[in-house]
């Protein structure tokens, strides 16, 4: 918008910009890198933008799609994480496959006694991700072996927990450990 960057590529002896995949040249010479990139010109590819700033952002959000895979909470079995965390966990089973998990342990903080809600650390899981909300669990909820089916091929759990450090707590509930399989849909083609 300035001209900065054609400024330093002049500076630089640069006839064009040699930083790749949408780096471009700082006054020192040297490639300012987009997220996702690596390498001094940018030119290796890691992942795409928007994965490398979920990740920077979220860092326990994830996409599973190995059927067998176990997954846990941050910090199971010793405790979940004491300061505030909010994650996405995507289950995507292949065409024709609905995602299934089984829970092994499940333990949050419990339901505020007075407002019957979730207000310290909660697990949202949705079956079908055209649902704007999904089942809310906290406490210990969620028995060992109960298992949740995605309706088509994706199932979504979506956890938050507050910053137990803002008042001087800890986080003492495990989390949870569950199993993600998959299981064919009937008359699917």
């Amino acid at each position: 918008m300035y001209g900065c960057i054609d400024d330093w590529l002049k500076a630089c002896k640069q006839v064009s910009e040699p930083c790749k995949n949408g780096g471009y040249t700082q006054k020192d010479c040297s490639c300012a890198c987009p997220l996702g990139t690596s390498g001094d010109k940018c030119e290796n590819l890691v992942m795409s933008y928007r994965d490398a700033l979920i990740k920077q952002l979220a860092p326990y959000t994830s996409v599973i799609s190995t059927s067998g895979s176990v997954v846990v909470s941050p910090g199971y079995p010793d405790n979940a994480p004491s300061t505030e965390t909010q994650y996405t966990q995507v289950f995507r089973a292949k065409k024709c496959q609905r995602a299934v998990v089984k829970f092994d342990d499940f333990q949050l903080e419990p339901r505020d006694a007075r407002r019957k809600s979730c207000d310290v650390s909660v697990l949202e899981i949705r079956s079908d991700v055209s649902v704007p909300e999904g089942k809310i669990f906290c406490g210990e909820e969620i028995e060992k072996g109960t298992a949740f089916k995605s309706d088509k091929s994706e199932l979504i759990f979506h956890y938050v927990n507050i910053d137990y450090t803002k008042y001087g707590m800890k986080n003492t509930r495990r989390g949870y450990k569950a199993t993600f399989t998959t299981e064919a849909i009937p008359d699917c083609r």
